[in-house]
């Protein structure tokens, strides 16, 4: 939910750009770089929303983290008990 909001506030502001400073971009063009934006800003910090807007569907929960553990968990069981990563 916070991802995607992100990525609409993102695409906004460069929407912005677009209209005040007449950059040229198709619309597949600004959610591209909005979506490397918001890429590189979740690759680096714990992003959560302020903003108390109603979710627009309710997406699966997707815990990285925790699928990394299980990963790591089914190859430490493969590798009869010897750690999974490299």
């Amino acid at each position: 939910m916070t991802v995607r909001l992100l990525l609409q506030d993102v695409a906004d502001g460069i929407r912005v750009l677009q209209t005040r400073d007449g950059v040229d971009l198709s619309d597949e063009q600004i959610i591209e770089r909005a979506r490397n934006i918001v890429t590189g800003l979740l690759g680096n910090y714990q992003i959560r929303s302020l903003d108390s807007r109603p979710p627009r569907e309710a997406p699966a929960p997707a815990h990285q983290m925790d699928l990394l553990d299980q990963i790591e968990a089914r190859a430490e069981a493969r590798n009869n008990g010897r750690p999974g990563r490299a």
